[in-house]
């Protein structure tokens, strides 16, 4: 009897812990979405300002190629986005225009800029067709989908897919930014 009140002493009486630091979401990291590996292309808010990220389809089990989840819980929002060894942070969005400058950053293909070559392009996927790409000649390497693509500041779209490669060069698609906020009732965060 006395072990079991010294033991009811112990627990009772501790100490308790802090709450965990939040973790800020940056832009083009990975986390854990459902318990499966997510790149963040961008952080979004709802029109309540619940906290949503912006992630391949495939990471939610959505029909559409990008779209919005829930971030890990104890998650801070951020307007940044890592742009190879620096952060950047997106002060609003902008359409797709051929001729325009477009940069994507990947931790598999690093920082690399190309121009839009057209918009509204459809690519037939082994799941099915996807409508209003936009194509760059931006080089695409496995393990970049789902990245930011910015012109300067400004975010434009998710890289989905691409051929060729970093060596020889490419093509790759993105799903405009604007399109996948307005789908999912969004904002970005901005600063």
């Amino acid at each position: 009897m006395r072990v079991l009140i010294a033991l009811l002493m112990v627990v009772l009486g501790a100490p308790v812990a802090a709450a965990a630091p939040t973790a800020a979401i940056v832009g083009g990291d990975t986390v854990l979405v459902n318990g499966v590996p997510c790149r963040v292309a961008f952080n979004a808010k709802t029109p309540a300002n619940a906290h949503r990220v912006i992630v391949l389809g495939a990471c939610t089990g959505s029909a559409q190629p990008v779209t919005a989840a829930v971030p890990p819980p104890g998650s801070t929002p951020t307007a940044q986005v890592r742009v190879g060894s620096r952060l950047v942070t997106v002060t609003g969005t902008r359409s797709p225009a051929i001729g325009s400058s477009v940069c994507t950053s990947s931790p598999t293909s690093g920082y690399r800029c190309g121009t839009v070559q057209a918009v509204n392009q459809t690519v037939n996927f082994p799941g099915g067709a996807i409508t209003g790409l936009t194509r760059t000649n931006t080089c695409f390497e496995f393990g970049d989908a789902g990245s930011p693509v910015l012109a300067g500041t400004q975010a434009v779209g998710v890289l989905l897919a691409g051929s060729g490669n970093c060596t020889v060069g490419g093509t790759s698609y993105y799903v405009p930014i604007n399109q996948v906020l307005s789908q999912n009732g969004l904002a970005l965060y901005v600063g």
